[in-house]
């Protein structure tokens, strides 16, 4: 049953004047167990061109979570949301784990930029961390234990990307043009500080050191390396001759630190290079028919990686660790291809949380096919066939895994009613296909059902908002029109899908106008 609008009324409204969030109430969860045998959960291993969990091939198709380590837009004024909160990491990673994942890719630690205007990020000056970036990715490889995702990890982007940045960025950070990145001696060793840092750091949740813990499935020097010259209108190939050399020095520096984890490539290299390397484990490749076709590329995705699987067959990991932004039979093609070829694994573009304080996070990547993907899937993704992309990908996600899917599991956790100047929203269950709204004149009821069916996805009212300041994103508000004035009244909420309920939320109080 789809929401009665002639009883609960929904409206975007501009901005987040939130006010009285039920903080008591927030349903955090309390930080699960996390330390696990390295017998239940070795270390990830490459022999030759497979990967293995132990003595088991481990292959995976799953969705890239770009927001793991930060959020990228959608950020209050106050930034207190730059970074996951518990909530927001376990969405995800729950997420991840309903369609049939067991890995995932984050996106790269972000650069100072005075353009930025203050924004927090994980890399604040010349050899300085920020310590809150990192205990927030502490608990991400903290909790992937617990949800039984590995993670893929780029350190740093080719792109300038606003409150992300990368190589233009941190090599100015040093006094150097972008340019010079994969030369310069002096940015080269600020390179290397960064990963030893980063490996060498110990978990602030979990006491284990980076370069120790099996959460991590490789490390991947960066991202699209190859797109840093077509970006900047240079040469590819003369670009290809520094980048070169510059992988094949940054792969034995990161194994001197760390013997134990997998090295993967960023693009933008000799690929030949690469295969003959013995520290480099996994080849990259990142396939999209929107991309393809704007640049003239061929469109369909799966002869592009049975192409690449020929490649490193016999000698290197092949993972598809970026895809999409296609039709959905084309997509379909790829998976199979992934599955049926015997490449390791493949990643499409992306998985979004909800938001600690109501609704999503979403991306827009202006003009494509889809904007970002939520799971299960709602009607807002029927352009992109959200739903039956990702039950697509639940089924191929098993079948690489040449297991049957497990049973749909109810929503988790119990929703939040949060209340917001006019009316109020909710705090979303991961897994959940609607909500069920009640109401009740005392607060241990009677409960009567105001609406069933009520989705939490807006992904129209987000995308059309694009070009306003982050402070003004449409944040949607709902309110109770049948509610008779000055009379108050009591809410509550469940989360639902065919699995069953979630259990109800806190008990809102409104006192109507």
């Amino acid at each position: 049953m789809t929401l009665d609008s002639s009883r609960v009324k929904l409206s975007a409204v501009c901005g987040f004047a939130v006010a009285g969030i039920f903080i008591a109430a927030l349903g955090q969860y309390a930080l699960g167990e996390t330390k696990q045998t390295a017998a239940q959960w070795p270390i990830i291993t490459r022999t030759g061109d497979a990967l293995f969990e132990g003595d088991r091939p481990f292959r995976f198709l799953g969705l890239d979570a770009p927001d793991l380590l930060m959020n990228e837009s959608q950020i209050r004024p106050d930034r207190t949301n730059r970074f996951p909160d518990e909530f927001e990491i376990r969405d995800a990673l729950d997420g991840l784990r309903r369609v049939g994942a067991r890995a995932t890719r984050t996106f790269t630690l972000s650069v100072f930029s005075s353009d930025d205007k203050g924004i927090p990020v994980h890399i604040t000056g010349r050899r300085i961390y920020n310590e809150d970036a990192f205990r927030a990715m502490d608990l991400v490889l903290a909790l992937a234990h617990e949800y039984d995702i590995r993670l893929i990890i780029p350190l740093i982007a080719s792109q300038t990307f606003e409150r992300i940045r990368g190589i233009d960025e941190f090599s100015a950070l040093a006094g150097r043009p972008g340019g010079d990145f994969f030369t310069d001696e002096v940015v080269k060793s600020d390179y290397r500080d960064l990963v030893q840092t980063v490996l060498n750091r110990r978990n602030t949740v979990s006491g284990i050191l980076y370069k120790d813990d099996p959460a991590v499935l490789a490390w991947q020097f960066g991202n699209e390396f190859n797109v840093y010259a077509p970006d900047r209108k240079l040469d590819p190939a003369q670009l290809t001759r520094r980048i070169t050399p510059w992988m094949l020095e940054m792969a034995a520096y990161i194994k001197s630190i760390d013997r134990h984890h997998l090295v993967m490539d960023a693009g933008g290299a000799d690929r030949a290079a690469l295969l003959a390397d013995p520290n480099i484990d996994m080849i990259s490749e990142h396939l999209y028919e929107y991309w393809n076709r704007l640049t003239g590329g061929p469109a369909e995705l799966a002869p592009l990686a049975a192409a690449a699987r020929q490649q490193c067959k016999g000698r290197k990991v092949l993972i598809v660790d970026e895809f999409g932004l296609g039709a959905t039979e084309n997509l379909r093609s790829l998976m199979r291809e992934i599955v049926d070829d015997g490449i390791s694994g493949g990643l499409m573009w992306s998985i979004r949380s909800h938001r600690r304080d109501g609704g999503w996070y979403y991306h827009n990547e202006g003009g494509t096919l889809v904007n970002s993907f939520h799971v299960p899937g709602f009607a807002d993704g029927t352009s992109f066939e959200e739903t039956r992309v990702l039950d697509l990908l639940r089924r191929e996600a098993f079948r690489i895994r040449m297991v049957s899917p497990t049973p749909l599991s109810v929503p988790s956790p119990p929703p939040v009613l949060i209340r917001l100047e006019g009316g109020f929203t909710w705090r979303g269950s991961a897994g959940a296909s609607s909500y069920t709204l009640e109401r009740a004149d005392k607060p241990e009821g009677p409960w009567s059902t105001l609406a069933e069916g009520v989705q939490d996805s807006v992904v129209a009212d987000v995308a059309n908002f694009e070009g306003t300041p982050r402070a003004s994103l449409p944040f949607v508000l709902y309110w109770d029109e049948s509610a008779q004035p000055q009379t108050r009244y009591f809410y509550r909420l469940k989360a639902v899908n065919p699995a069953g309920d979630s259990g109800y939320s806190n008990i809102l109080t409104v006192d109507s106008r």
